[in-house]
């Protein structure tokens, strides 16, 4: 979900972060999943030198990273977007932040807290929802999203909300140019998600793909080969069809953590 954006008057990295499941399908990163993880925290790490503002949706490693890989000096005089680091927040996630925010402040990041909050360089206005549940319970802690507008452009970013499975994600995401939403986590469906939540997701995508111009479907959902069939779904129900990154970007889909029992050599079907 690292995402930049660039407007006529900044250029914002959103969660400026890679990571990978410890465990997934029952078995560790492969190791062409953690060469390909090198490379993105690299083009991660490059792309930080050349923003100005950096968005912190909240804290699981996938989305922030508190001087593991990526250099802390990639903050110093970077204006430090965070969700609030002691309100609405797990305890685990709490002690991250917290590790966090003393490595950024030295080296020298503007931190300001942004739930709810709106800020504006130049032209360009950054608006943060609430902070909302991490998926379908708050043991998972909460997220904020974000809206970028710039000259009648808006783009709007989820981040970890899971499905969408509130009213209020879509609200908040309506009317955006292209909207990034994580997607449900499919690959859950019977442990800790249920498929009535699948369905919520599925209507609420529905709606979102009607209200925005380019609906960008990624995340929790491309964990599991058979994204498609949700695509399918909401494209027949809908006017337009959403796509995944990739395909935004214009690259090829490369889903490894969703095929990483057949990088290990064992059919998904046995």
């Amino acid at each position: 979900m690292a995402t930049v954006v660039s407007t006529k008057s900044v250029r914002v990295f959103i969660d400026p972060s890679a990571a990978l499941a410890p465990v997934r399908y029952g078995f560790p990163p492969h190791e062409i999943e953690l060469r390909q993880l090198e490379n993105s925290i690299s083009k991660i790490a490059s792309e930080l030198l050349d923003v100005d503002v950096v968005i912190v949706t909240h804290y699981h490693y996938d989305h922030h990273d508190p001087g593991y890989r990526i250099p802390t000096d990639r903050y110093s005089s970077k204006f430090l977007l965070i969700k609030n680091p002691v309100e609405n927040i797990n305890i685990s996630q709490k002690i991250r932040a917290s590790k966090f925010l003393k490595i950024v402040k030295n080296a020298g990041a503007r931190v300001q807290i942004a739930d709810g909050k709106a800020f504006e360089f130049g032209s360009t206005k950054i608006v943060f929802s609430n902070p909302v549940p991490h998926g379908n319970t708050v043991k998972l802690g909460y997220v904020v999203m974000v809206r970028i507008e710039d000259s009648g452009d808006v783009f709007s970013f989820s981040s970890d909300v899971e499905g969408p499975l509130e009213d209020y994600v879509v609200r908040f995401a309506c009317g955006s140019t292209v909207s990034i939403v994580d997607g449900p986590p499919t690959y859950l469906v019977g442990r800790a998600y249920t498929q009535r939540e699948v369905q919520i997701a599925r209507e609420n995508l529905v709606k979102l793909s009607d209200c925005v111009e380019t609906l960008v479907v990624d995340h929790h959902l491309m964990r599991d080969l058979n994204y498609v069939e949700l695509f399918k779904e909401v494209s027949r129900s809908s006017t337009r069809k959403p796509i995944s990154a990739a395909e935004l970007l214009g690259v090829e889909l490369n889903l490894l953590e969703a095929r990483r029992s057949e990088l290990y050599g064992i059919s998904r079907e046995e």
